[in-house]
């Protein structure tokens, strides 16, 4: 068996490929499939036992920005429409051209977990499941193999091209490279939150369903509850026999471990909190339950690598356009208080009911934005730079998905489901290409890969 030398002690080498894909999740089993499908040797290391990250793992749904903003033109095509079209064959989301006319493209978690399952497999993907990043080998400015931790000990995975596809930049973080944290003033990054399925609830009229909302969110005037919105009758998967919530917060950064421990815990005493509420107030709802809560909460935000170019709320706004475009993003400025304030407080705007109250904006009122300024132009989308996934320090790693380069303003318009898996993408064929051309990922000819 081969080894690497680590400090204190040799590990093992049990794997070696040409591209090792650094987490599962949006902006990482595209670039897995791409990768694999374009020819290279693909390993995936995924820490839960599927893929899909928050849209398994943090049961986000609907996924968003596949169509320009205020419109129905499509954006993303590809891996994400191979998806659609094959979850619709299990009756887990809708057609494709239904999904356009959406905001958002409903599904079924459990149908994504089998169908990324299938993908992978006929791409050729190897997997290691329940495996988590522990280390990084670097040399010279490249990574020579990261060092998993898993049910079978601690080892290394040899690679030519490494895609941090973790959400956190944790692959970018322990090569040594630069990363930023959350927003420039303070370093806090967005607030965390979580989805939750409700059962047992009865179909209700509109002005009642209206009723038990106003009820929620008086409870939340008065300090009762920690949500951002009442709206718990919310169904945005494709099954509508339950109902599916985003209305927990938490602030706390998704790269703390402690962090992320009182989150989860936080968010689903807040759940239970809601339903025993509702069975004792509301008669229609006396039988309903906790179906399902997010395996894990969901951050927003954390690391950003530093890169050649760092996409930012300007060019969110203005629907920027680049030479070097690898993928298309619509989603807005769409910035959850990092303070974890709650109900009224929901986006960090200028116009937050918080005011001088808070630091931040005590500080920053004359540079944050109106409401009327988080959009990009109407009918237009802004594209993502491939130097945007560059790393300036490490020259064999990309990233991929919500640890891209970016501004906090920049990536709360990046950072949702559809862009990342159109950044993953483009990813997992750049990686493919340098691989197969034997160039460095700076000198890749762009143009061949768009």
């Amino acid at each position: 068996m081969q080894s690497i030398h680590e400090p204190a002690r040799d590990v093992p080498v049990i794997a070696e490929a040409d591209v090792v894909v650094c987490d599962g999740g949006p902006g990482g089993f595209p670039a897995a499939i791409a990768a694999a499908r374009h020819g290279a040797d693909t390993l995936l290391i995924e820490r839960h036992g599927y893929r899909g990250g928050l849209a398994t793992a943090g049961l986000v749904a609907p996924i968003l920005g596949h169509t320009a903003s205020e419109s129905h033109t499509p954006i993303v095509e590809g891996v994400l429409r191979e998806i659609v079209d094959r979850l619709h064959a299990l009756d887990a989301a809708p057609t494709w051209d239904d999904a356009l006319l959406e905001w958002g493209i409903r599904f079924d978690a459990e149908a994504l977990k089998y169908v990324l399952d299938q993908m992978c497999a006929e791409a050729g993907v190897q997997v290691l499941y329940h495996t988590g990043i522990s280390n990084v080998v670097c040399n010279g400015g490249s990574i020579q193999a990261v060092i998993i931790e898993n049910k079978s000990g601690r080892q290394a995975v040899v690679g030519e091209v490494f895609v941090d596809a973790t959400g956190d930049a944790d692959v970018a973080f322990r090569a040594g490279a630069p990363t930023t944290h959350g927003r420039a003033w303070d370093h806090r990054p967005e607030s965390m939150g979580s989805f939750f399925h409700l059962g047992g609830v009865p179909e209700l009229t509109e002005e009642r369903a209206r009723e038990i909302t106003k009820l929620i969110e008086h409870e939340m005037e008065d300090g009762r509850f920690a949500f951002y919105n009442p709206s718990f009758l919310g169904k945005n998967t494709y099954h509508r026999d339950h109902t599916a919530a985003n209305m927990t917060r938490f602030a706390g950064d998704g790269d703390s471990g402690a962090d992320m421990s009182k989150g989860e815990a936080f968010v689903r005493a807040n759940v239970w909190e809601l339903v025993r509420f509702l069975r004792a107030n509301v008669p229609e709802l006396a039988n309903i339950y906790v179906q399902q809560t997010s395996p894990q909460v969901g951050p927003r935000e954390s690391r950003q690598i530093v890169g050649p170019y760092a996409l930012t709320g300007d060019d969110v706004h203005r629907g920027a356009k680049f030479t070097d475009a690898v993928a298309r993003g619509s989603w807005w400025i769409d910035i959850h208080c990092p303070l974890g304030n709650t109900w009224p407080v929901h986006l960090c705007t200028v116009e937050c009911p918080q005011g001088a109250k808070c630091p931040y904006w005590a500080a920053e009122h004359e540079h944050m934005r109106s409401k009327d300024e988080l959009y990009p132009p109407k009918g237009d989308w802004y594209d993502i730079p491939y130097r945007s996934l560059l790393s300036v320090e490490v020259g064999n790693l990309l990233a991929s998905g919500r640890c891209i380069s970016a501004t906090h303003e920049g990536m709360a318009g990046a950072r949702v489901m559809g862009t990342c898996i159109a950044i993953g993408q483009a990813a997992g064929t750049a990686a493919a290409m340098a691989v197969r051309q034997s160039v460095p990922l700076a000198e890749l000819d762009v143009q061949a890969l768009r």
